[in-house]
């Protein structure tokens, strides 16, 4: 069975290519969601076992979704057009990827993650 990787990402274009490199990589992709209130419900109705945040959602970011996941001990990694300096620290712990995001790059780090756990 295909791991569950959430896709959260505001701009629908990166969402959508994030979301169609994982499916080549074999991975079940939940979402994408472009809101934290949207990830948060996919989160409780079909869960994931790691996570892909945008870090800026809009006017939001995706710290609530962060805390969630790391209080259920779920991987994710994070995006952002930042430097890591520059995030809420819960980021700061988490791999991260600039954007424009390298699929493969993305696909390596999930797997890691796994094998972390």
């Amino acid at each position: 069975m295909p791991e569950r990787v959430l896709v959260v990402e505001d701009e629908p274009l990166i969402a959508f290519d994030v979301a169609d490199h994982l499916r080549q990589a074999g991975f079940e992709v939940v979402g994408p969601a472009t809101s934290v209130s949207a990830a948060l419900k996919l989160l409780n109705s079909r869960g994931c076992d790691l996570a892909v945040l945008d870090v800026n959602l809009g006017r939001e970011t995706a710290a609530p979704i962060a805390d969630v996941l790391r209080s259920k001990s779920l991987p994710f990694v994070a995006l952002s057009g930042y430097s890591s300096e520059q995030l809420p620290e819960i980021f700061q712990r988490a791999p991260m990827l600039t954007k424009p995001v390298d699929p493969k790059k993305l696909v390596h780090l999930l797997r890691g993650c796994l094998q972390a756990r």
